[in-house]
């Protein structure tokens, strides 16, 4: 999903769970901590989402991704250059200078009393 501008509360979200990581756990994602299709991701799933149901598709500014979960979220934060991802199965990753710079606009939307749902970015 190219078009950030569309991009909801999961996506944003999930960018900011990544700078958490890298600052908290030098990169390392916590997949419990993560929504998983098992469908499409067999060997990330977790113990916490043991059952996939369609109600847990990524939610975008209008409607939904079917399917579409956090690991999925990450590939569209990756493509987009905000993150690396070093490895999918061992959850490590990396934030880039662009993804640290729209971490800090999440924030001081969020400081301002905004919410992940109704971010947009200043740059895309």
């Amino acid at each position: 999903m190219k078009d950030i501008t569309k991009w909801g509360k999961d996506h944003w979200s999930v960018l900011a769970y990544v700078e958490s990581a890298c600052v908290d756990r030098g990169g390392m994602l916590e997949k419990r901590c993560l929504r998983c299709n098992e469908k499409k991701h067999p060997l990330l799933k977790n113990s916490l989402n043991p059952k996939w149901e369609n109600s847990c598709c990524t939610r975008m500014k209008e409607g939904v991704i079917e399917g579409h979960d956090d690991w999925d979220c990450l590939e569209d934060l990756e493509e987009m250059g905000f993150i690396e991802i070093i490895s999918i199965i061992k959850g490590f990753v990396k934030i880039t200078e662009q993804g640290k710079s729209m971490v800090m606009e999440i924030r001081s939307h969020k400081a301002d009393g905004g919410n992940y749902a109704n971010f947009t970015p200043l740059k895309n």
